[in-house]
């Protein structure tokens, strides 16, 4: 088969593979619609916990061509998105309802072969069947949003809570629409691409500000006091700093965003204290990919808009370059486009 490949930190093809083979437990999909992510550019840098050499790509979905022996409850011709963060079900992470924290985790895409790829293979209990009128964009859309649903569950959304996001991506334009239908009474969003702010007014953000040097002053114009919830949907180390000088007394902060994963910030520990903030992570996801299915089932969560570039999985490399540019929106691969 055909595969994108990173062999080292800093490097990529797109070149001839072997075909994956299917474990007694597994399933074999042949991936439809697999779509980049931010996260993908960190694992490309070596900034996140990867393992090389790595077929990248953790969002996709696609149909089974291949069952193993073992497998009940799936068939050949299913239809079928995948949890990429797989768990023991054994230590004592995974046994306290922790599974995203499994002392033996892997990551489809990060530390195993992922999506980017004609087939890949995957344990069947990581594989949901989707609705028949499921979208190829939809599909692929269903890890990163049940990634938001979990960021939501973590930050307890409260009614009329005033809602502040750094970052107008694909990421960032989900967290907007979540917020909306989890009771927010405004949502502001800060980014620095027109653009986005464009598509982020179509999905009803309360003010849309541009990034330009003056958003200290206007954020605190629309809110003096401060947000009760502030996210940072960017990983950039500047935005999070600042952030938290928009987050009112007893306020939650999400870090969302992915930042290198040895970079730091300073924060000051007293205003932690004096301000009775809480600061929220948000890893991946934690079995929350059937809430994701029912919100897109149900069309409360609109994802079309949010692909700019839908190209065939040979390109690649000339459409990574343009999104670790900032030059696309959500990028989706089809293997057979």
């Amino acid at each position: 088969m055909r595969a994108v490949i990173f062999p080292q930190p800093g490097a990529m093809s797109y070149e001839s593979v072997d075909d994956p083979t299917c474990g007694d437990q597994e399933v074999i999909i042949k991936v439809a619609r697999s779509g980049v992510r931010g996260t993908d550019i960190h694992i490309f840098s070596n900034e996140y916990e990867s393992d090389f050499p790595l077929i990248p790509g953790h969002e996709f979905g696609g149909e089974i061509v291949e069952t193993g022996k073992d497998v009940t409850g799936l068939a050949i011709g299913d239809r079928v998105v995948v949890d990429p963060n797989l768990n023991c079900a054994h230590c004592d992470f995974c046994r306290d309802h922790q599974a995203n924290h499994c002392a033996s985790w892997e990551g489809i895409g990060v530390t195993r072969s992922g999506g980017f790829a004609e087939y890949v293979n995957v344990p069947a209990r990581a594989a949901y069947t989707t609705p028949e009128n499921f979208s190829a964009t939809q599909m692929a859309f269903v890890e990163p949003l049940a990634c938001v649903v979990w960021a939501l569950r973590r930050i307890r959304v409260n009614p009329a809570d005033r809602a502040l996001i750094f970052g107008s991506g694909p990421m960032g334009l989900l967290l907007l629409q979540a917020l909306r239908r989890n009771s927010a009474a405004e949502v502001v969003i800060v980014e620095k691409q027109a653009a986005r702010l464009a598509l982020a007014r179509r999905f009803d953000a309360s003010h849309t500000i541009l990034a330009d040097g003056g958003q200290q002053e206007e954020l605190r114009d629309i809110v003096p006091k401060g947000f009760d919830i502030v996210v940072d949907a960017t990983g950039i180390l500047a935005v999070i700093e600042s952030a938290f000088s928009h987050l009112k007394a007893r306020g939650r902060f999400l870090q969302f965003g992915v930042a290198p994963m040895r970079a730091s910030i300073k924060l000051k520990p007293y205003d932690v204290f004096r301000n009775d903030w809480t600061i929220v992570g948000s890893f991946a996801l934690c079995q929350t990919t059937l809430p994701a299915i029912r919100w897109l089932e149900s069309n409360a969560i609109d994802v079309e808009p949010l692909v700019s570039h839908q190209l065939p999985l040979s390109d690649f490399e000339t459409v990574f370059n343009s999104f670790m540019a900032g030059e696309t929106l959500k990028v989706h691969l089809a293997v057979d486009a």
